[in-house]
């Protein structure tokens, strides 16, 4: 089992704690205290090791927290390495330039498997979650082989495969955001699925609306506006399917302030999955070239980004996001100081796409 904090909200199994209180925010203010942001426990964990972790998390101010056999204790860390590379490796090894030959861009057959199972949702018939799992586990696979996971970021070569390529690149980017926060195992499964699949309530969307170049009308925004609830409608007839996956598709246009759609009782507030999915859409929509809109440049996203922080995004998720992406696209202390003005980012990005004022529809 693993808890990790994300901002001032705790997050177990997956789960955000919420209203749970006076106890869990102050268990959440020790965790800060002692610069743990992550408990991980071993089905070997003694009771001995439990009461010395308690001991240790009680201790004075100052005084550190001790990991065990069973308990694995850390701070959120960028994932930029190759899994498993020694200390010597490094981006000028010969290692290092066959991985970024061989992952410079996604397998379009992987875009085409993904195609088709949106095909079969727009047909109406049920998708294999064995198919979607086999996706993910791949993507997943190359996400950990490579140092600059953004060049797995796959471009738009026509108008026709950007649902498909651009949720392949949500998955890519929210499969980054999740094991920076600590997520793995089947949990990392399922939350690739669920961004895999977030948007197939598009699916029951007339093509000639969701590609239209001009201003939508007020009956076709509100069409658009039942793709989160079609969706999640779809996923739960399917069999196996995670309930993460569900949430998801419902949530991704949910705002951090509970604005957005669909509209749900006052107080809701979205999956932290849902969250990072959103962070991800908008970030590869902006930067993406679509038929009403030009890409935009990476510095512009960047800020974007920054403005939203508490509105629109859940602003240590925003955080985590720009650490994983300051390292291949802005000086990381530019990003801190919100200035993310750098040589060679004056243009726009490399790969295509870019959205309405909300970012993504």
């Amino acid at each position: 089992m693993t808890l990790f904090l994300v901002g001032d909200e705790l997050v177990v199994e997956n789960r955000s704690i919420l209203g749970s209180g006076q106890s869990v925010e102050k268990f959440v203010k020790i965790l800060r205290e002692k610069g743990v942001e992550r408990i991980t426990f071993s089905q070997e964990v003694t009771p001995e090791e439990l009461q010395a972790l308690v001991g240790d998390l009680a201790s004075r101010e100052g005084e550190s927290v001790r990991g065990w056999p069973g308990i694995t204790l850390g701070r959120v860390q960028v994932r930029v390495a190759v899994e498993g590379a020694g200390e010597g490796m490094n981006c000028e090894s010969k290692e290092c330039e066959e991985i970024l030959d061989t992952l410079s861009g996604m397998d379009e057959k992987e875009i085409e498997r993904i195609k088709e199972l949106y095909l079969l949702a727009e047909g109406r018939k049920q998708i294999s979650i064995h198919g979607v799992d086999d996706s993910v586990r791949k993507l997943i696979s190359e996400i950990r082989r490579n140092l600059n996971p953004l060049s797995l970021l796959a471009t738009v070569k026509c108008t026709d495969e950007y649902t498909f390529t651009h949720v392949v690149n949500v998955c890519i980017l929210t499969l980054i955001q999740a094991e920076k926060l600590g997520f793995g195992g089947r949990q990392l499964y399922d939350i690739g699925m669920a961004s895999l699949l977030h948007d197939v309530g598009k699916t029951f969307i007339p093509e000639e609306i969701l590609s239209k170049p001009g201003a939508l009308t007020s009956d076709e925004r509100a069409l658009i506006e039942t793709h989160p609830v079609k969706g999640g409608r779809y996923l739960l007839e399917v069999g196996g399917m995670p309930k993460v996956a569900v949430l998801a598709a419902m949530e991704h246009h949910l705002r951090f302030d509970g604005s957005g759609y669909p509209k749900l009782s006052p107080g809701w507030k979205p999956h932290i999955v849902a969250q990072m999915i959103t962070i991800a859409d908008v970030f590869d929509a902006l930067r993406s070239r679509r038929p009403y809109s030009a890409p935009k440049p990476m510095e512009e996203i960047v800020k974007i980004l920054n403005k939203e922080k508490g509105t629109t995004f859940n602003p240590y998720l925003v955080r985590n996001f720009l650490e994983i992406i300051a390292p291949t696209t802005v000086d990381s202390h530019a990003v801190a100081e919100g200035d993310v003005r750098r040589p060679g980012l004056a243009g726009t990005c490399d790969a295509n796409v870019a959205p309405t004022e909300e970012g993504s529809l």
